[in-house]
């Protein structure tokens, strides 16, 4: 029977993190969050300028690096509550000294603006009502693709007036991947169905617990909250009471699922990404309330791209995104 790489280094995986998650330690993170380095200071846009013209363009790639997958030491590490509870409490922009990237190691930057449809937010607050005009995103895949499956991911970088920091939102459609090669297939989200294959299972027991000891509200490793995003408008003003939907939704629009349609394994979805369009939308976002059906759905509006996409050494080795759930 043959055995491709990615599917021997995950039962290698099980095997490793099963024994390992045993010893994990469940001491609380106080309640403090890392705040990270001192924050930049000036407007939003200002604050994406500089990251986009002397981070990332500079460090642009002149050649692409190939495609690599996590090792066994890496998946490893991402089951110890002590790596992975830094992905929900770490602050900034940068990834802290010493830590790399396990998953998602390679990926495209992007400038992006989210509009939101005239009257379509006011159910809600922060940048759900308002919209933002200056969003750094990375599109990323978790590992190197199979030949019938990808893992695609986007992360958003929403900039915030004066010294207030960013604020982050991390969307996919499964991390048991999805058939076929087109990043642009499927519907993002920040709630995710629950995984099927045994080694995805151990590595989502693993962020629970590291959940449970940051002390999230609801430790589901499927669901990244939202109000962080409802809390706040891009000029730096918070906004009260905090309303968040439950569930984001991005569905691809038509130009961009075609774009990859034909896309196979030996294609580099770097490559195809630099091919889209400035000014064309992206995806149609949509807001869901808990236990509310497709059809109650409410159309937000629509993430657009506002400047080529391009990869960089910086965004694969020191763009850093958090992952966000509320804390009682």
């Amino acid at each position: 029977m043959h055995i491709t790489n990615n599917k021997l280094r995950s039962r290698l995986m099980v095997l490793a993190a099963i024994a390992a998650t045993g010893c994990q330690s469940a001491a609380p993170v106080p309640s403090a969050v890392a705040s990270g380095p001192t924050e930049p200071t000036g407007s939003a846009c200002q604050k994406a300028d500089s990251m986009w013209n002397d981070k990332i363009l500079a460090s642009r790639y002149p050649t692409l690096p190939p495609l690599t997958s996590p090792g066994l030491l890496d998946l490893l590490a991402l089951t110890t509550g002590d790596f992975s509870v830094k992905a929900l409490s770490a602050g900034g922009d940068e990834l802290e000294a010493g830590r790399t990237k396990l998953i998602h190691s390679f990926g495209a930057e992007a400038r992006l603006r989210l509009d939101i449809n005239d009257g379509a937010g006011a159910g809600y607050s922060g940048i759900f009502r308002s919209g933002a005009q200056c969003i750094i995103g990375r599109f990323s895949l978790a590992a190197r693709p199979d030949s019938d499956s990808s893992i695609p991911g986007l992360a958003l970088k929403i900039f915030i007036d004066g010294a207030r920091p960013s604020v982050n939102l991390h969307l996919m459609h499964s991390i048991d991947g999805e058939p076929g090669h087109n990043f642009f297939g499927h519907t993002f989200s920040n709630i995710l169905p629950p995984p099927e294959a045994l080694s995805k299972r151990v590595l989502a027991n693993g962020f629970r617990r590291s959940a449970q000891q940051f002390g999230a509200r609801d430790p589901n490793p499927g669901r990244l909250t939202l109000e962080h995003l409802a809390g706040t408008l891009t000029n730096g003003k918070r906004e009260l009471p905090v309303k968040a939907p439950y569930q984001i939704l991005f569905q691809p629009t038509p130009p961009a699922r075609a774009l990859m349609q034909d896309a196979r394994v030996a294609d580099d979805f770097r490559v195809r990404l630099a091919q889209l369009k400035v000014g064309q939308a992206l995806y149609e976002v949509l807001a869901r309330g808990e236990g509310g059906a497709a059809e109650e759905d409410t159309h937000l509006g629509r993430l657009v791209l506002t400047s080529p996409v391009v990869s960089s050494r910086y965004g694969d080795e020191k763009l850093y995104f958090q992952h966000n759930m509320a804390r009682d």
